[in-house]
C-alpha cells in the first residue's frame, strides 16, 4: 500500500528559503490526503527547534517526524529533494538535499518503512542518483527499488 501511495507524494523544487518551510513543503502531500494534520507538522518542527538537527540523518538527508498521537491518521511518507539544498544547522553548514516525512500511527507500525530507507540511507550510489535526479519520475523510479 505505502508503496504505490508514494507515487504521489515525492516532489522537487530548486531551492527554499529556510528548514522550517521545507518540512512544510515535504509534508504538503500528506496533509492534502489527510494522512496528517497541521498540529503533525507543528509538532515536527518544533521539535527540531527543541532538539536541534536530530532529523537530518546524514549530510545529505532529513526523516522529519514525530510521534503518533501529534497527528497521523494513516502510515505515510512523502519525500522532497531540494536541488540547492537547505541548511537545518548553521553551526555544520550541510547542506540536506532530501527530505523524507514519515507518518506513522503507532510507534511500532513504522518498522518496515524505516528498514527499508535504511537500505537507501546506507547506499551511497543511491543517494547520489536520487540527488542527481532531475523529474520526479526518476526520482519514483529509484525509490521503487528499495520501497
Amino acid at each position: 500500500m505505502l508503496e504505490k501511495d508514494i507515487r504521489s507524494k515525492v516532489n522537487i523544487i530548486d531551492s527554499i528559503e529556510n528548514w522550517e518551510n521545507a518540512i512544510r513543503l515535504a509534508a504538503k502531500p500528506l496533509l492534502l490526503d489527510n494522512s496528517i494534520t497541521e498540529n503533525y507538522v507543528r509538532s515536527m518542527v518544533n521539535n527540531v527547534k527543541k532538539f536541534g538537527a536530530y532529523i537530518v540523518i546524514n549530510d545529505t538527508i532529513a526523516l522529519a517526524h514525530s510521534r503518533p498521537e501529534d497527528g497521523v491518521s494513516r502510515n505515510c511518507l512523502s519525500l522532497l529533494k531540494i536541488n540547492e539544498g537547505v541548511v537545518f544547522d548553521e553551526n555544520l553548514g550541510d547542506k540536506v538535499y532530501l527530505i523524507f516525512v514519515l507518518g506513522a500511527v503507532s510507534n511500532r507500525s513504522h518498522i518496515d518503512i524505516l528498514l527499508k530507507l535504511m537500505e537507501i540511507i546506507d547506499n551511497q550510489d543511491m543517494i547520489k542518483r536520487l540527488i542527481e535526479a532531475t523529474s520526479i519520475s526518476s526520482l519514483i523510479e529509484i525509490l521503487e527499488e528499495v520501497l
